[in-house]
């Protein structure tokens, strides 16, 4: 089987081009995919601060909780401190040479920001001096990294927007940092109790033993060693696993899409010789045989081609997702051929259901009604094809209303779904919807005056198959980027309309490493002031212990200042009183309130950024707003478990020029709308990984539409081929083409943009009051011209080849 497949391979090669391309794309898309994904689970940003101790010991970012039986966790956005305590025990582990306690805290240079340490720590990296000595005194500092200073220069330096100036004892080598003595790093870090980890030298699995049973802290070693130096590597692991998987599964569906309307269009066209092997009696084992071996063949060959372009795409997507501020420039991808493996047999498995199910019907029907139905285009879809079509669309609108009724962000993720379940489920039903939309453009066609237009309708209408093969590929290009783009920019927008409508505030104070709760109380002693909050952004996990599937949740939360929303916020509540939100309690959004099944009076538990659980009092319900999150809570409550133990922010009510001078190293004072630009510049980073995504995917789209379109015309030489011997010349063939490449793209133009018309306008009514999506019409405009050029030169250009030259046989096809 085999030989023969292979020869039929060789036989037409150029039909087997097309799902060899597709295929090809494919891969790269799933290795780069799969690369990602791993990363997410091995790679990581190379240690630095810790790279001498064999094993450190942080603490444990997760929380747990268990519904229906099964285990949850959520990760904590926060840093998570270990007790100091636990030094002297690690200490006295058996095998454990040495034990180093570190503190981390935020530190403003004059030259940037950087993180301060215990000198005793210096030993963890190792840092080593150059030029000095060890800090002493309490205002001695070694640095490093620091260009144009010499020991014994004064420099100031500012923890938590408190400045005060220090002498430089030393000069070491090493990553950037700030090391003072011990004691005053200790204080420093705001909690002299709590130290950000342990570096360990020894044993790591005697240490992972000894430590097993206590649920608050994890040995880390290898590369996981970074995660305890910043957050930023645990979050860019995350990051990486949810995004790709997402991704990953968008990609197989549109890869197994794409490569069943390729795979559809060559069965299509070997008709005639499928019909023949049934009559000299092959069974329809055999040729089922046949097509899964050449297809086997040709998604092995393209799969694997696939894989080298696939790693440098992966670490191409590695280098975006950095510049964007997704992930650390340095972090490094984890490689290895278990991606590559997967990708191979996705993509192979993926062509195989393709094959199969294109070539269902062909194979069922007997051999004599096989050469019958060979001659022309079968007239009818299968049942089963018709159900799944039709069950798809119905599917696509529930996804639509969805975006309707589901509230905030992700209200997206239906909407998104919406139009790529519209698309397949058209795809299945292609040969009914064009040969519909081929009656209604055709009439006027026919009763043109040329004879072009009459040609191109009744090849039209007589080729539905055919023409939805071109069809479709340019619906999904069309209909998929319009909704992705404008689905996003319609959150982001949401997003800042929400905050600029609650945000009454005159002025916003920022400052590079955040500013002290206190500089509210300093800010309201400058005259003119009325009001003046801080604005503390974090990230809690909700618990709740009897819900019957996800017992925690991530939300958003802020703390303010209650008696100081008068003139800097204006969230609505429904329930209970914002002025009652002191000390332990808390103030919900509508959705997180109903979710959790809470009301004013009831009490809630969640996990802050720390891990520190609490049990607060409900005292407000207030109504959804994109900007400010889902939790409101005292100030006091929530900063001292955030990572800089500063407020990101100051809102300040009144009219006053004098806020600029209050003495916080790097205060910027803006209006109102600075907040939204922070706000702003939160959700660009978003936005952009979504354009990154979208256009990765939507190239492989476009490649595919002209490798199908291509293939689907250089298949009609026989027919172009008739045209000339009855007469018509080159040119009127040509203009004949002209007119049905006019009919593919106005039938894919309007499907494709009419598809994305609900989903976008339910979302739209969800989230901003508007049935009109937000963002420029530009965009929109790109993507029909760019999809419109290429269905028009992916059937003009190989029309022109075909039709080149003198016409002199007929009989082969």
């Amino acid at each position: 089987m085999y030989g023969m497949a292979w020869q039929a391979i060789k036989a037409r090669k150029g039909a087997f081009v097309a799902p060899l391309l597709a295929l090809f794309g494919g891969s790269i898309l799933l290795t780069a995919c799969g690369i990602l994904l791993q990363s997410g689970l091995f790679g990581g940003v190379p240690v630095q601060r810790y790279a001498a101790a064999p094993a450190v010991i942080s603490g444990n970012q997760t929380v747990s909780a268990t519904a229906d039986g099964m285990s949850h966790s959520e990760s904590l956005a926060g840093r998570v401190p270990v007790d100091a305590r636990l030094v002297d025990e690690v200490t006295r582990i058996p095998g454990v040479r040495k034990a180093i306690g570190d503190v981390n805290f935020p530190v403003l240079a004059p030259d940037g920001p950087t993180s301060g340490h215990g000198w005793a720590s210096a030993e963890l990296a190792p840092y080593t001096l150059k030029a000095g000595q060890a800090p002493a005194g309490p205002r001695d500092v070694v640095l490093t990294g620091r260009a144009g200073v010499s020991v014994g220069d004064t420099i100031p330096l500012s923890v938590r927007s408190q400045s005060e100036s220090y002498r430089v004892a030393g000069i070491a080598d090493g990553p950037p940092a700030v090391f003072f003595s011990d004691d005053v790093a200790r204080q420093l870090s705001g909690d002299p109790g709590k130290i950000a980890a342990i570096g360990v030298f020894g044993d790591p699995d005697t240490v992972r033993n000894a430590l097993a049973a206590n649920p608050d802290v994890s040995v880390l070693t290898g590369v996981n060693r970074s995660e305890a130096e910043s957050s930023d590597g645990a979050q860019s692991r995350m990051i990486l696993m949810i995004v790709t998987s997402s991704f990953s599964g968008f990609v197989l569906m549109i890869v197994i899409f794409v490569t069943g309307s390729t795979l559809a269009l060559v069965l299509n066209q070997r008709r005639r010789e499928f019909a023949l092997l049934r009559a000299v009696a092959a069974t329809p084992r055999q040729l089922r045989r046949l097509i899964g071996t050449e297809t086997l063949l040709i998604s092995g060959a393209g799969a694997v081609l696939g894989v080298g372009p696939g790693l440098f795409a992966g670490y191409a997507l590695r280098d975006a997702f950095a510049r964007i501020g997704i992930i650390p420039a340095e972090f490094e991808l984890s490689v290895g051929p278990v991606p590559m493996l997967a990708a191979i047999v996705l993509c192979v498995a993926a062509a195989q259901i393709a094959a199969r199910s294109s070539a269902r019907r062909m194979l069922r029907i007997k051999p004599v009604e096989a050469l019958g139905e060979a001659a022309v285009e079968p007239r009818r879809l299968g049942k089963a094809r018709l159900i799944s079509g039709f069950v798809l669309l119905a599917l696509a609108v529930a996804g639509a209303v969805a975006a309707l009724v589901i509230p905030g962000q992700p209200a997206i993720a239906p909407a998104g779904m919406s139009s790529l379940l519209a698309v397949i489920g058209l795809g299945l039903l292609g040969p009914v919807f064009v040969s519909a939309a081929t009656r209604l453009i055709g009439r006027p066609l026919l009763r043109s005056p040329g004879s072009a237009g009459y040609l191109a309708a009744r090849n039209s209408m007589a080729n539905s198959r055919r023409l939805a093969a071109a069809v479709t590929p340019l619906v999904l290009t069309i209909g998929f980027a319009v909704t992705q783009f404008y689905s996003q920019t319609t959150m982001a927008e949401a997003t800042l309309y929400q905050a600029r409508a609650a945000t009454t505030a005159d002025y916003v104070l920022t400052a590079p490493n955040g500013l002290p709760a206190d500089a509210a109380t300093a800010a309201r002693a400058v005259p003119g002031v009325t009001a003046a909050t801080p604005l503390v952004g974090s990230e809690v996990v909700v618990l709740d212990p009897d819900a019957a599937s996800e017992p925690l949740t991530k939300s958003r939360a802020h703390g303010v200042d209650a008696s100081q929303l008068k003139g800097t916020l204006s969230l609505t509540a429904t329930t209970g009183d914002f002025g009652a939100l002191r000390g332990d309690t808390v103030a919900l959004s509508e959705t997180t309130a109903s979710w959790a099944g809470k009301k004013a009076g009831d009490r809630i538990s969640m996990y802050l950024g720390d891990r520190t659980l609490i049990n607060p009092a409900v005292v407000a319900v207030f109504k959804d707003n994109l900007g400010f999150g889902d939790i409101l809570m005292p100030h006091e409550v929530l900063i001292p478990h955030t990572v800089n133990r500063t407020a990101d922010s100051i809102l300040v009510s009144g009219n006053t020029d004098g806020l600029q001078a209050l003495p916080y190293p790097g205060l910027k004072v803006t209006d109102r709308q600075g907040l939204v630009v922070a706000l702003d510049d939160e959700q660009q980073a978003n936005l952009w990984l979504n354009r990154i995504l979208l256009g990765v995917i939507m190239l492989y789209v476009a490649l595919s539409v002209v490798n199908t379109l291509v293939t689907a015309t250089l298949d009609r030489g026989r027919e172009l081929s008739l045209l000339r011997l009855v007469g018509g010349t080159r040119r009127q063939v040509l203009r004949v083409m002209r007119v049905e490449s006019w009919i593919v793209v106005g039938i894919a133009v309007v499907a494709g943009s009419a598809i994305p018309v609900l989903p976008l306008a339910f979302l739209g009514l969800n989230l901003a009051g508007s049935p009109i999506p937000d963002g420029t019409p530009l965009v929109y405009i790109g993507i029909v011209a760019l999809a419109t050029a290429i269905g028009l030169l992916a059937i003009r250009l190989p029309a022109r080849r075909i039709t080149r030259g003198k016409v002199t046989v007929l009989t082969r096809e």
